[in-house]
């Protein structure tokens, strides 16, 4: 389970890498394995999972599944930041998105 300072690190190389953002598959999957972690974790990992989403097609189903990893969470503070990011999941992501409307009935 990576920590709040190994997320923010590979967020950066995210964020970083611009229009080769694709070619990091390793950093967002450390960023999927924070959903894994604690509540610190989660809700950074509930931020970072929608914003690099699109540029990682091929771990779609991961992303997804960690998302509903967070949905399911004990951790209200944790469903609220889910909640909210998801729409952005939804919004942000045209190529898919039948696989991510299914989100929204859980909280409805």
């Amino acid at each position: 389970m990576p920590s709040v300072e190994e997320l923010y690190r590979n967020y950066g190389i995210l964020a970083d890498a611009t229009e080769q953002v694709g070619q990091h598959k390793d950093a967002y999957q450390v960023i999927l394995d924070g959903v894994k972690g604690g509540t610190k974790e989660k809700r950074l990992a509930a931020q970072f999972i929608p914003k690099f989403f699109k540029h990682f097609p091929e771990l779609a189903d991961s992303a997804i599944n960690a998302q509903l990893d967070l949905c399911e969470d004990e951790d209200v503070s944790v469903n609220i930041t889910f909640f909210s990011i998801v729409m952005s999941l939804i919004y942000l992501n045209t190529t898919t998105p039948k696989n991510l409307m299914f989100f929204i009935p859980l909280y409805v």
